[in-house]
């Protein structure tokens, strides 16, 4: 596909409009019916904004210590865990891209001794909770670094 047969399918109204506010992503697939050879189809790529829209944040202090990131995805990186057996703690995220009908996702990276764990708690307009638990017999001893997705 090049552009000629964008603008054709343009001219020929072929297209849906979007808000201005999204971006779209322009796709060709193969099809030997037509006498260009590809359909072309066009997204809406603000669903790939967790992809592109990560951001970083080390929490400061204890455990329990809230932190703010907001963006769609990315890694927040706790202090020295030292969870005992079978430990739970719970910090908040404060996050401008949260609402109620948020789904949160995470996942815990983890290296040191003990097996740390993350869940999602609550989720409210502007932030979410991160569970923090140790499903082991060994105190934890290192950061947990948790990874994040808001869909």
């Amino acid at each position: 596909m090049d552009i000629l047969n964008i603008i054709s399918w343009l001219k020929t109204g072929r297209y849906a409009t979007v808000p201005a506010a999204n971006s779209l992503l322009v796709l060709a697939t193969p099809d030997p019916s037509r006498d260009d050879k590809y359909l072309a189809l066009a997204l809406n790529a603000d669903i790939l904004a967790p992809l592109h829209n990560k951001g970083t944040v080390t929490q400061l202090t204890s455990i329990t210590t809230g932190v703010i990131s907001n963006t769609s995805s990315g890694v927040i990186t706790t202090v020295s865990s030292t969870l005992a057996t079978l430990g739970k703690a719970t910090f908040t995220v404060t996050n401008s891209k949260v609402t109620t009908a948020s789904v949160v996702l995470v996942t815990a990276v983890y290296t040191g001794n003990g097996n740390a764990i993350a869940t999602v708690g609550a989720v409210s307009n502007g932030s979410f909770t991160v569970n923090i638990g140790n499903a082991s017999a060994t105190t934890l001893n290192a950061v947990v670094k948790i990874n994040f997705v808001v869909l």
